[in-house]
């Protein structure tokens, strides 16, 4: 009996709210409970809200066990959601009443996110099941992007995905227990992704004018123009095919997917591996004075980060701040145009990509590897692509960090340390999106970074602890550039005899769909061997295990 009653008390104790406030946080709740006159109704408010979320895991917890497994699903997603909810009413109750002299606002905010985010990740790790939840990294692809069919030469080519997935596969991915490899986004995603997200992030007009040039392009026709202007120009980087609108919206439904699986507990982590690529994608065509596309349709990191801010009311997942880290060598002047064109108090977007105020084009602008950058913008222009966009922050939601002509390992590790993590904790994220780019690796053909595929892993691993340490650890990532896939498969026009080994390819057994094609001239073949030694593959598979590394909640 004793050792009965001793359980009980030990089970009480394990709830009690002290042992999610923290000894500053629960010291003011029974202040204002014990009827002091520094008593302040923001306070009394918070502390019911804690109490109640508290008895909503416990109860949730007693019976979790009992429901299948599709029931468990929907409880973890509803009672983690209401962590978010109630975490923003806690801070919104501040401003009721009258802060006691000597106590700090913004201490108090602090410490109450933490309060809810230890409500988060108990609930995490009573309610997580085999399979998912804790430990669990996941990669989303989806067939129908290999419907986007660029023309002969692109940079952003077709074989990006099958190398991406492989390069996931050798992080673990459809092997590992813990790492799902999801080949399709369910048809629920493309409707919300398409009639409802992606009209809060590009304007109707552009929508409809790329539906309209997709949908007149004829089945067997590829490498048209999509985003040109009545005058013909700035389609020269941007062209598709047929299937490239579908692409595009499964692109923002796999980063809705993803959101969704985050932040609703089925995973710590997941990486995207869609395209077409998305942030130069702005409101409409050619955002903020760039002279071209860059290779995007629809943005679909801006889109995820729209949808995990809708109201739950409203569909979406109720988070009050989500912060996009893009480290793509470009810098995403459309996520910057969608969600910060001014201040926006739910959003942080960063950028650490090649360029500067003192940086005007390339070092040798008449070499021949000029020719292939100019690829991407397909005419010069001041500055690098985008343009001067990138070179300055227009206001605190935006944290643009040039790091010169070429991007290095210790440019970006030091900006990372020195400006990126201490400007995300201060903003303290409920969500943290990457725009993935691993365009600025070593022997990618753009020819503007100085990164090993290592780099590309501690730099996931940084924006790990950054989550970890502002939001139990919720991040995600959706592809963007990355050129250095080697030739997939023999060229046509070469004869050789049997068994000749002059032509080297990059393998990618299964994960290559039979009707895929990649015919590309022989000059830009010989700027893709050098990532035989190491390149996008490579980049992929140390970005993934970054991911699995860090997908132990701490």
């Amino acid at each position: 009996a004793i050792k009965i009653a001793s359980q009980k008390e030990d089970e009480e104790a394990l709830w009690s709210i002290n042992k999610f406030a923290s000894d500053f946080l629960f010291g003011l709740f029974q202040t204002q409970s014990s009827g002091n006159d520094l008593a302040i109704d923001g306070l009394a408010y918070m502390e019911k809200l804690l109490t109640s979320l508290i008895a909503k895991l416990r109860q949730l917890s007693e019976v979790f066990k009992g429901y299948g497994a599709s029931k468990q699903r929907t409880e973890l997603k509803s009672i983690l959601c209401q962590c978010m909810l109630i975490k923003g009413h806690g801070e919104d109750s501040l401003e009721f009443g009258t802060i006691p002299a000597g106590v700090s606002k913004a201490t108090i905010i602090v410490e109450w996110r933490k309060s809810c985010e230890r409500v988060y990740k108990r609930a995490l790790s009573k309610l997580s099941s085999k399979g998912a939840g804790n430990d669990i990294t996941s990669v989303i692809t989806d067939l129908r992007c290999n419907g986007h069919i660029t023309q002969s030469g692109s940079f952003e080519r077709p074989v990006r995905i099958p190398a991406a997935i492989k390069g996931a596969r050798l992080a673990g991915a459809g092997s590992d227990p813990n790492v799902l490899l999801i080949t399709q986004v369910e048809d629920p995603y493309l409707d919300v992704a398409e009639n409802v997200v992606i009209p809060k992030a590009h304007k109707i007009s552009y929508i409809k004018r790329l539906k309209t040039k997709i949908s007149s392009i004829s089945p067997n026709k590829t490498g048209v123009p999509l985003t040109d202007d009545s005058e013909g120009e700035g389609g020269e980087d941007t062209m598709g095919s047929r299937g490239s609108y579908t692409a595009a919206i499964v692109g923002v439904a796999a980063s809705i997917k993803a959101a969704d699986m985050v932040v609703g507990g089925q995973c710590v982590n997941v990486f995207c591996a869609v395209r077409p690529p998305g942030h130069h994608a702005g409101q409409e065509l050619r955002s903020m004075k760039a002279i071209s596309n860059g290779f995007c349709l629809f943005n679909a990191a801006a889109c995820a980060a729209l949808y995990a801010t809708t109201p739950q009311s409203q569909g979406g997942l109720g988070l009050r701040r989500v912060c996009i880290i893009d480290f793509d060598v470009h810098h995403g002047n459309g996520t910057q145009d969608i969600l910060c064109p001014t201040f926006d108090p739910r959003f942080l977007y960063v950028s650490l990509h090649a360029g500067g105020a003192h940086i005007n084009g390339y070092d040798d602008e008449d070499s021949e590897e000029e020719s292939f950058r100019l690829k991407l913008g397909g005419k010069k222009q001041e500055g690098i692509f985008p343009g001067r966009c990138g070179d300055t922050s227009p206001h605190k939601g935006v944290l643009n960090i040039p790091l010169g002509q070429r991007v290095t390992a210790s440019a970006i590790g030091t900006a990372l340390v020195s400006q990126v993590t201490p400007a995300v904790e201060a903003f303290s994220p409920d969500l943290i999106i990457l725009s993935a780019g691993f365009d600025a690796h070593v022997n990618d053909p753009l020819g503007m970074g100085g990164l090993s595929a290592k780099d590309f892993g501690s730099v996931t691993e940084v924006a790990c602890q950054m989550a970890y340490k502002t939001c139990s650890g919720r991040i995600f990532s959706v592809l963007e550039g990355g050129y250095g896939v080697p030739c997939c498969l023999p060229r046509d026009d070469l004869f050789l005899p049997p068994n000749s080994t002059e032509e080297k390819l990059l393998q990618l057994g299964s994960d290559l769909p039979a009707n895929m094609k990649d015919d590309i001239p022989f000059t830009f073949r010989q700027k893709l061997d050098r990532c035989h030694a190491e390149g996008f593959l490579q980049c992929i598979t140390e970005h993934v295990k970054g991911f699995v590394k860090c997908s132990k909640r701490k």
